[in-house]
């Protein structure tokens, strides 16, 4: 069954809006907490509890870096067919189905599924740069690309 590429990009781009706007909002609570909380008389409890607050946020921000990096990779993809697999490819194997571009996991659109992962990722990197029936191997299996979107 054929793929709807833009079915599945509107996906990633709704997870990534989502994952950004929950991180926006964690660290608005974070902020809130560093601002609401008033120094009692344990000086040391006070810093301590700022400190993981200040932590929290730094680890947040950069989250949302990398959300709003992942976003960025969604919106500049080239959506039109290629021979080769690249960024913006979903490649349909004798296995699994997967979409390049960002690393979010096995989803279902529409009673079926795929596998939306980066290129970094270990069959994302084998797939890359293959055309349709060449083979890779993967965890002692060996993949053949059957189609190229």
């Amino acid at each position: 069954m054929d793929w709807n590429k833009e079915e599945v990009v509107g996906y990633c781009l709704k997870k990534c809006r989502n994952r950004v706007q929950e991180i926006q909002s964690a660290m608005d609570s974070a902020q809130d907490a560093i601002l609401n909380d008033t120094k009692s008389s344990m000086g040391d409890k006070y810093e301590t509890s700022r400190e993981m607050a200040q932590q929290e946020i730094s680890r947040l921000q950069n989250q949302l870096k990398q959300a709003e990096i992942d976003l960025d990779k969604i919106n500049n993809l080239d959506l039109n067919s290629s021979e080769l697999v690249r960024m913006g490819s979903i490649v349909q194997t004798d296995q699994f189905d997967y979409f390049i571009a960002i690393s979010i996991g096995a989803v279902k659109i529409k009673e079926k599924t795929i596998m939306i992962i980066s290129k970094e990722s270990p069959i994302g990197n084998l797939l890359f740069g293959k055309k349709e029936k060449e083979t890779v191997q993967f965890n002692n299996k060996t993949i053949t690309i059957q189609k190229i979107y």
